[in-house]
């Protein structure tokens, strides 16, 4: 049983939540009432109105100036200002495309909201590290995207009027987020089962730490037990985990169209559909006909050949986010929400499989 809280402390939580709500108001660098104003509006007394603005103080959300008053810190004119914690990689080299679609459509609804989102790399960096930046900063209000741990989250909920998460890498659920839907493997496999494909490799996310990619470990999992309950047997070297750094493509795409036997379809990563649609040109391989080939999460350019993917839209997954940001801005009790799942068809899952001896049915 929870012990009930004595009259001291809700007195302190009173006054401290009282002077964070003035304190989130408040431009950086503004001055506060003094210490009897707060007294009088929060009906506490001098000791429990200090051992709040300490506690602040040591949050890092204000200053206290002998002789001079309390300040807000943080940079001027960062009231507007929400940080974007970004862990994916951007660069112009074709890969990521749908996050750099996602980003451009936050950024776009945040300025016709009259607010602006500041993008912060934080591949290699510590919750704690970040959470101090964004204090000192000013900033009380962040985004964080595709975390591979919570305790990001966890940290900065601690310390910010408003921290959410966008697809998060990790399993748990520490604040109002919107995360991938469950059960995208499941999906695959359906439309390919139906489509009488039976002999199914799989390609992943796993890398060298392979908790830093639990929601891929779960999708694996997934196709295995899928598979197993309809009783097609796995291939040990059907299955292949991709490197942190993508380096070993190449080598997991001629691991898979080696096997013996061949896969009559793959699952993979949108991001390395060039990659394999290069290996197979050299080696005369024809996807949509030798091999069926789906990816997850549309890449948006166009393709040749056209591919068969399970997708979100990125711009409905950042409109259905800022509403939500917005909502737990207003203080609005916000229930954390999954997308829902697209296949788009191509031309790289045919809709008819010729398999040795009998012809396959939708």
């Amino acid at each position: 049983m929870k012990p009930k809280e004595g009259i001291r402390s809700q007195n302190v939580r009173r006054a401290t939540e009282y002077l964070k709500d003035l304190l989130y108001r408040l431009p950086c660098g503004t001055r506060l009432p003094g210490i009897r104003a707060i007294m009088k509006r929060t009906g506490t007394g001098r000791i429990v109105v200090c051992h709040a603005l300490h506690k602040l103080q040591a949050d890092g959300l204000l200053r206290i100036e002998p002789s001079r008053g309390i300040f807000r810190t943080g940079a001027a004119n960062s009231n507007d200002e929400i940080w974007l914690l970004n862990w994916q990689n951007l660069g112009m080299d074709g890969q990521n495309i749908f996050f750099r679609h996602l980003y451009d459509k936050l950024f776009e609804l945040a300025k016709e909201s009259g607010r602006k989102i500041i993008m912060k790399n934080a591949i290699g960096r510590q919750p704690e590290e970040l959470t101090e930046e964004l204090v000192a900063s000013g900033v009380t209000r962040c985004i964080v995207v595709s975390a591979f741990r919570p305790d990001f989250a966890m940290c900065l909920k601690k310390r910010l009027k408003v921290c959410m998460e966008l697809l998060p890498q990790h399993t748990w659920w520490v604040t109002g987020e919107l995360r991938d839907s469950p059960g995208m493997t499941k999906l695959q496999l359906d439309y390919l089962f139906n489509l009488g494909y039976r002999r199914i490799a799989y390609i992943h996310f796993g890398g060298k730490e392979v908790s830093r990619y639990p929601v891929h470990v779960l999708r694996l999992l997934d196709y295995y037990r899928q598979m197993a309950v309809k009783g097609y047997q796995v291939n040990l070297d059907w299955v292949f985990s991709i490197d942190d750094n993508c380096e070993n493509i190449e080598t997991g795409i001629r691991q898979i169209l080696n096997s013996n036997p061949k896969p009559e379809a793959l699952i993979i990563p949108s991001e390395i559909f060039s990659q394999l649609y290069s290996y197979c040109q050299k080696n005369r391989i024809r996807i949509g006909k030798d091999l069926a080939v789906f990816a997850c999460e549309d890449i948006l350019e166009q393709q040749f050949p056209d591919v068969t993917v399970i997708t979100n839209n990125p711009e409905e997954i950042a409109k259905m986010f800022w509403k939500m940001f917005l909502a737990e801005e207003r203080g609005e009790r916000m229930e954390s929400h999954s997308m829902k799942l697209l296949i788009r068809t191509g031309k790289t899952v045919p809709h008819l499989l010729h398999l040795p001896g009998k012809k396959a049915k939708c």
